[in-house]
């Protein structure tokens, strides 16, 4: 990994969120960002249909 990929990783940690690598088959690395947030749901929203 090049240091341009570690300072991203990084700071995408700092935020306190999560990272994901991928090595794709020419060698690259992608980096997938994962976040997290709360959803807010309505009232018997999961009850309705196969929920």
């Amino acid at each position: 990994m090049t240091e341009r990929v570690i300072s991203t990783i990084e700071k995408i940690l700092d935020r306190g969120e999560r990272v994901e690598l991928l090595k794709d088959p020419g060698g690259e690395v992608k980096i997938l960002r994962i976040r997290r947030e709360t959803v807010p749901v309505e009232k018997g929203l999961l009850h309705r249909g196969k929920g």
